[in-house]
């Protein structure tokens, strides 16, 4: 895994993703129906965990950035919520507890960028389940008609916070086409002043790759849906939900 400068992230995470708020319902369904300890994986700046925690779940969290996990736990104090999130990488964490539930929600399992960290990542999930514990997660499903349109183009964005507008250009190409490693260049404007420049790498996984990913590391049951309603799963423009049991 690429550490990519994580840390920089910290101060315009919210500001750039703060709004997304698609999956946020289904994972807090998914951990009240947990009834044991959740542990979300890259949780970030507290975008579902906060939210996962107002439910009144034992949620913990791990995250390989210690600055997005100060702006957690700002927010928790906040809304007078204790948070239980520690800095850590999730193929090597390392907690003392069995959980009911992890999940890995925005795409985040993609930053292992090679399958030895893939598998290093889900047995370390695996042994953290209790035994029937759960396992969710979301990413794409690659869209040979995106990269078409997309890759190696200026896709421009406007974001609107309190009095200000920023201009979200990002730039995402191959940087490893045979080990299907992509690259986003993301740059933040105001007016004409770059405020926040990084990029960071995700690697593609397709559906049946990741199905002999779950049975290498011994997973025995999965299920995978189209999108947060559960649809079945027909098309490379859905986004894949997997639900794994241990």
């Amino acid at each position: 895994m690429n550490m990519q400068n994580f840390e920089k992230w910290a101060n315009v995470y919210d500001l750039i993703y703060g709004k997304y708020k698609d999956d946020i319902d289904f994972y807090r369904k998914e951990a009240r129906k947990a009834k044991g300890k959740v542990l979300e994986i890259a949780c970030g700046t507290g975008r579902i965990y906060l939210e996962i925690l107002k439910d009144g779940v034992d949620a913990y969290g791990v995250d390989i950035s210690g600055n997005m996990l100060k702006v957690l736990e700002t927010k928790a104090k906040k809304l007078g919520l204790e948070s239980k999130v520690k800095k850590a990488d999730m193929r090597t964490f390392k907690l003392n507890k069995k959980f009911s539930l992890i999940i890995i929600p925005f795409r985040s399992f993609l930053h292992n960028l090679t399958i030895e960290d893939q598998i290093k990542t889900l047995k370390n999930i695996r042994n953290h389940l209790a035994p029937n514990g759960k396992l969710i997660l979301n990413f794409f499903f690659p869209n040979p008609e995106v990269i078409l349109k997309t890759y190696g183009k200026e896709i421009r964005e406007t974001i609107k916070s309190k009095d200000k507008k920023y201009i979200l250009i990002n730039k995402s190409y191959f940087v490893d086409e045979v080990n299907q490693i992509i690259e986003f260049i993301n740059t933040l404007k105001e007016k004409d002043k770059t405020v926040w420049e990084d990029k960071f790498q995700l690697a593609f996984i397709y559906k049946r790759e990741f199905e002999l990913l779950l049975s290498l590391v011994g997973f025995k049951t999965w299920k995978v849906y189209a999108g947060f309603n559960r649809k079945p799963l027909k098309s490379y423009k859905q986004e894949m939900v997997w639900i794994i049991e241990k």
